[in-house]
């Protein structure tokens, strides 16, 4: 069951409307199994748009609730984390061709720095980019900033492996 205030009000454009399945879909199972996540429902998880680029970017906004906060009542470490392994992999999908991407790869490495705390109750934009992409590695960057005043508060580098089968490769 797909929530109406994930979709823009626009319609999607070619790069766009597989970017913004993937993202239902991984929302969707999020949701459907018990497992450790962020319940996107709770706190209002967006997709916002996704642009060819260069370089691919694709950006979500959601609200920082209490279930995503440490004991300071600050979005926790391991929270932002997740999001920007999630999020970033999606703009994969964008670029994504049989043998290339096409399930979205496994993490190699991710990288999280955290500059400001990003506080209980705010709304914050989450940019993923693509940085290289190249038959075997992917390179994403993420920020996370404050949606009131685009202050930036976490940057991630993630890198993907390509999972997608050789026959698939082959293609």
């Amino acid at each position: 069951m797909t929530s109406s205030w994930r979709a823009p009000s626009r319609k999607l454009d070619d790069f766009e409307a597989p970017i913004y399945e993937f993202f239902n879909q991984l929302v969707e199972l999020n949701s459907e199994n018990e497992s450790w996540d962020i319940d996107a429902n709770r706190c209002q998880l967006r997709f916002e748009y996704a642009t060819r680029g260069p370089p691919p970017r694709v950006s979500y906004l959601l609200n920082v609730t209490s279930d995503l906060c440490n004991r300071m009542g600050n979005l926790h470490g391991g929270c932002a984390a997740t999001l920007i392994d999630n999020l970033s992999t999606t703009i994969l999908v964008g670029i994504s061709r049989p043998g290339h991407f096409s399930l979205g790869g496994v993490s190699r490495n991710l990288k999280v720095t955290y500059l400001r705390p990003v506080p209980q109750d705010i709304a914050i934009r989450i940019i993923c980019e693509m940085v290289h992409a190249g038959k075997r590695l992917a390179l994403l960057r993420a920020e996370i900033r404050r949606a009131d005043n685009n202050d930036i508060c976490v940057v991630g580098e993630h890198e993907k492996a390509n999972t997608d089968s050789e026959i698939t490769q082959k293609m």
